[in-house]
């Protein structure tokens, strides 16, 4: 076994063995100080304690605190936009017209961020192997960058619950009054599913400017796009078991390998952990 050899852990799925050492290797050969992690956030560092898989996401969470009348409008937006983001043919411009049309509606209902936080970390527990994770990259000095279409108060609270701490946090901002309820957000920090991307967040470039080669870690098939490169970008997808489609880890696996190069379908992050100290050894 020569120094470059990373042994891949058994807990992981992947297609092609000679691909990924030949990536892991290079990981370890650009060194610790040339890594970055760039992870999405809804049921990639958290899991869900309610058996429905979207009740537990941040949005899921913020659309339940709505007036009836509010949440028939944002589901009726989503309906609109999610049939072309499946088609294929959502543009930019409807991305932003999507996000901030469902931003604004929480704005005119108010909502109540203390009560949507405490429901959130009622619904809402952390992953497995997170704080293991976090640990051996502050340990390294590795960036950690949690990149969300949610709302960065909701991550923040379930950060300072768990005692996470990120290196940076791209994410809406949301403007709160005295009472914390919403009164306007942030057009600035705006993520939306089209720029959950380091393209179009200097903050983020600048990092891999400095630091090559990036460990990306999300549940969405189009969570790959979170960061550029083939060689330098180690891609890894969280495909959790849903209780209403028991076959559905072992039929994302074709999708999944298209895209990414490992598949994490047993909950944990720790081995992801593993591999980061053995890049660092």
């Amino acid at each position: 076994m020569n120094d470059m050899t990373i042994t891949i852990p058994d807990e992981f799925v992947y297609n092609n063995t000679a691909a990924l050492e030949a990536k892991l290797a290079g990981f370890k050969k650009a060194g610790i100080d040339q890594l970055q992690v760039v992870l999405d956030f809804d049921r990639t560092l958290t899991v869900g304690k309610s058996k429905n898989y979207y009740d537990s996401t941040s949005w899921g969470i913020l659309r339940s605190h709505l007036p009836a009348e509010d949440t028939t409008r944002v589901d009726e937006i989503k309906r609109k936009y999610r049939a072309l983001e499946e088609a294929g043919t959502l543009t930019a411009e409807e991305a932003v017209e999507w996000w901030t049309s469902s931003l604004d509606i929480m704005v005119e209902g108010r909502l109540d961020m203390t009560a949507v936080e405490n429901d959130f970390m009622s619904k809402s527990t952390i992953r497995s192997g997170t704080r293991e994770l976090f640990a051996v990259c502050e340990k390294y000095n590795v960036p950690t960058i949690i990149m969300s279409a949610g709302v960065r108060e909701v991550i923040e609270i379930w950060c300072k619950a768990y005692d996470i701490h990120p290196t940076m946090i791209l994410s809406t901002d949301l403007q709160l009054d005295d009472a914390r309820r919403v009164i306007g957000w942030d057009p600035a920090t705006l993520v939306h599913t089209l720029n959950k991307q380091e393209i179009g967040h200097p903050e983020l470039s600048r990092i891999r400017q400095e630091r090559s080669h990036t460990i990306l870690v999300g549940d969405s098939i189009h969570d790959y796009t979170m960061a550029a490169g083939d060689d330098t970008v180690l891609r890894v997808r969280i495909v959790d078991p849903q209780p209403d489609n028991p076959s559905f880890q072992v039929n994302e696996r074709p999708k999944t390998f298209e895209l990414f190069d490992i598949s994490i379908e047993h909950g944990s992050l720790a081995e992801l952990a593993g591999v980061i100290q053995t890049i660092a050894r």
